[in-house]
């Protein structure tokens, strides 16, 4: 699914809205205190003069965002094999066949009835 691009100061404000936040003087001066944020909320936004400068997070989210940025190859394997064995069977010849006999207005509607 596409996702509408978000500009670099939208996708600030959203952070700074969602996760608490420390000024990069706080950080400094009060690591406890935000090490216990991190640890209870996943993660805080570090700002420096009111803006938003990072982000800081616990190893288990760290590692949660790593992992869903990896994709699985064996379960994307499995799907196009799974896919081309359809593709392979008689009822997708069948399929086919049909698609090529039919008018340009028979397949338009084809196609719409499909999309539903």
């Amino acid at each position: 699914m596409a996702h509408a691009l978000i500009s670099r100061p939208e996708a600030l404000d959203r952070l700074a809205r969602s996760m608490p936040t420390f000024t990069a003087t706080n950080l400094a001066g009060g690591m406890q205190k935000v090490t216990s944020t991190v640890m209870a909320e996943g993660a805080v936004v570090i700002t420096r003069h009111d803006q938003p400068t990072m982000v800081l997070m616990s190893v288990d989210r760290y590692l949660k965002l790593e992992q869903a940025a990896e994709p699985n190859l064996d379960a994307l394997a499995q799907r196009f094999d799974d896919m081309f064995a359809r593709m392979q069977g008689a009822d997708a010849a069948q399929g086919m066949a049909d698609a090529f006999a039919m008018t340009p207005k028979e397949l338009g509607k084809a196609a719409v009835r499909a999309a539903r």
